[in-house]
């Protein structure tokens, strides 16, 4: 047996010249093609749910009315449940509307 010939049983192909007499170079570029692929997936899927967050968020601030309109909403409630008189309504309904009330006019 030759002193410089790898041993049968043990590292044999595998640990005498590397892993790239078994992979071959198309295995390194095929290897190093996954890797920018799985890059590129990473990145699309994190914009994709950032993009669908923002869309969630736009809708959201669509359905929600304003706090000038809510409270408009809310003022017409009460008055309707007979909370308030139409003296009491008026008077609030032209606050809300930056209206000067015709008590506070003169």
């Amino acid at each position: 047996m030759q002193p410089d010939a790898p041993q049968p049983g043990f590292g044999g192909r595998f640990f005498d010249g590397g892993m790239h007499h078994v992979i071959g170079f198309r295995g390194g570029l095929f290897l190093a093609f996954l890797v920018v692929l799985l890059a590129v997936a990473i990145v699309a899927l994190l914009l994709s749910m950032r993009r669908r967050r923002e869309d969630v968020g736009e809708a959201h601030a669509m359905t929600r009315p304003s706090s000038g309109a809510n409270a408009m909403r809310i003022l017409d409630e009460r008055l309707a449940r007979g909370d308030l008189d139409v003296e009491e309504y008026t008077r609030r309904r032209d606050v809300l509307l930056g209206q000067p009330s015709p008590s506070t006019a003169s």
